[in-house]
C-alpha cells in the first residue's frame, strides 16, 4: 500500500507517494541529498536544481550501464545452462553406453 511521506532534498520540500519502506525512503533521501550538496558545494556557480540534474543524469547513466550488465550476465547464464543441460545429456548417453557394455558407473 501506498504511503505519502514528507521529505527535504537540498533544502528543498515535497511529497512523495511510494510502497517503499521508511528506511528505504530515508536512505535514497539521504544519499541523493548529500551528492546534491557535494556537487554544490565543489561549484560554487552549480545552482541546486544543476546539481540535482547532474545527479539525475549521472544516477540514470548507472541504472543504464547496470541494466546493460544485468542483460550480459542473463545472456551468459542461459548459454551456461545450456551448456549444462547439453553436457548432463551426453554424461548420461555415455553412462548409458558403458552400462550397457558391462561397466558399471556411479551416479556421482
Amino acid at each position: 500500500m501506498k504511503q505519502k511521506y514528507t521529505i527535504t532534498i537540498a533544502d528543498t520540500e515535497m511529497n512523495v507517494m511510494t510502497e517503499e519502506s521508511p528506511e528505504f525512503v530515508d536512505e535514497i533521501v539521504g544519499i541523493l541529498d548529500r551528492k546534491i550538496r557535494e556537487i554544490n558545494t565543489a561549484s560554487r556557480r552549480c545552482s541546486k536544481n544543476e546539481a540535482a540534474l547532474l545527479c539525475a543524469l549521472d544516477y540514470c547513466s548507472d541504472k543504464i550501464k547496470m541494466q546493460k550488465k544485468i542483460r550480459s550476465i542473463d545472456a551468459e547464464t542461459a548459454m551456461r545452462n545450456a551448456q549444462i543441460n547439453r553436457l548432463t545429456a551426453e554424461n548420461e548417453r555415455l553412462r548409458a553406453l558403458l552400462e550397457r557394455n558391462g561397466i558399471r558407473v556411479d551416479k556421482n
